[in-house]
């Protein structure tokens, strides 16, 4: 049986970003457990609500309040409402993810230490953040 090429492509992207995605796999019975829920949309498994939403609502560690966050093929967020309402913005982070592989937490965090060597902000000035605003139109 022969593979196209776009499929295999696509495998290996999930190859690629695989040990990030499994290292937060967890998250899916914790968010049921807790309230929330889970559903898989245009190939990524968003997770909303429960506790795991709280934590997002009241903030994060360098990030503060984020209505979602993308975690290589998953993306959690506050509630289903704002899991839509992010998509494209989140989209775009996977494509980061896709792009880096599980290198991408990384280079994120260091382009967010080098935006604050330049005196700007760790999440809004890094240009991640940015490209992602700009997909959704937003830059």
């Amino acid at each position: 049986m022969l593979v196209s090429k776009a499929s295999l492509l696509k495998l290996l992207k999930y190859l690629w970003v695989g040990p990030i995605t499994f290292l937060f796999l967890p998250l899916i019975p914790l968010a049921y457990w807790t309230g929330g829920s889970f559903a898989i949309h245009s190939g990524v498994i968003e997770i909303s609500g429960g506790k795991l939403g709280q934590r997002l609502n009241k903030g994060l560690p360098l990030f503060g309040s984020a209505a979602a966050i993308t975690l290589g093929h998953i993306v959690l967020g506050i509630s289903p409402y704002y899991l839509d309402c992010t998509r494209v913005h989140e989209r775009e982070h996977v494509r980061q993810f896709e792009r880096w592989g599980f290198l991408f937490p990384f280079i994120y965090f260091g382009a967010g230490l080098w935006a604050l060597t330049k005196g700007k902000r760790f999440y809004l000035d890094n240009p991640y953040e940015i490209a992602a605003r700009h997909a959704e139109g937003k830059e």
